[in-house]
């Protein structure tokens, strides 16, 4: 897997950067490549899943801080039984002293989980969850990314460091002239990332499961 280390010199490639006394900071890239990641990360987000502890007779299950309860996508309780997604209106959502309801479901409030009726039994249920990918903070661990979405990292990177530059330099001559051409520069990569993005996503679609 790809490391930061080595991100920085694919960028450093990209922006044409790599003789002995180099024009870019390996802290503004670096900069870069952590609002990269995070760019990334909310079109892309790391599937992950955790366990949750109930106790029989709870009708709402208390996420961890690490989980976004809207961005929860399947709940299995003990049995490995799927609870779907409440789907009725806001004027008949359930709450936890509601009347219990004949079918099994969740809707998410706050950091919780309210369910249509009480778990049945003590137990860990199953919370599969798209979560927020860890930005890199050091040069030896693997990057938080799909195998085979280099380009699309470094696309995002690449826009996130001209932007940042060509703001900075900006500052310096604010009022004496055009735009600044790192800031159209910046505008070609951001478009160049969302039409990989648009490749990416289009390639997941028309997959096929086994």
């Amino acid at each position: 897997m790809t490391t930061r280390v080595e991100l920085r010199l694919m960028i450093r490639r990209r922006l044409a950067d790599t003789s002995a006394e180099p024009l870019w900071e390996d802290a503004l890239l670096d900069d870069a490549i952590g609002a990269g990641m995070r760019r990334y990360s909310t079109r892309v987000p790391r599937q992950a899943v955790e366990d949750a502890v109930v106790l029989a007779g709870d009708r709402v299950i208390t996420m961890p801080a690490n989980v976004n309860p809207l961005r929860v996508v399947r709940v299995f309780d003990d049995s490995g039984t799927v609870w779907p997604r409440w789907e009725g209106s806001s004027e008949d959502a359930p709450a936890p002293g509601s009347r219990p309801r004949p079918e099994a479901s969740w809707r998410a409030w706050g950091q919780d989980l309210v369910l249509t009726r009480a778990v049945p039994r003590d137990g860990t249920w199953r919370i599969e969850h798209l979560a927020h990918r860890i930005e890199p903070e050091d040069d030896t661990t693997p990057l938080d990314m799909q195998p085979g979405d280099d380009d699309l990292l470094i696309a995002v990177a690449v826009a996130a460091a001209l932007e940042r530059r060509a703001i900075t330099d900006g500052k310096m001559s604010a009022g004496k002239g055009p735009m600044h051409p790192l800031a159209a520069a910046a505008r070609s990569a951001q478009l160049e990332a969302d039409r990989l993005f648009w490749e990416r996503l289009r390639r997941a679609r028309g997959g096929v499961v086994a």
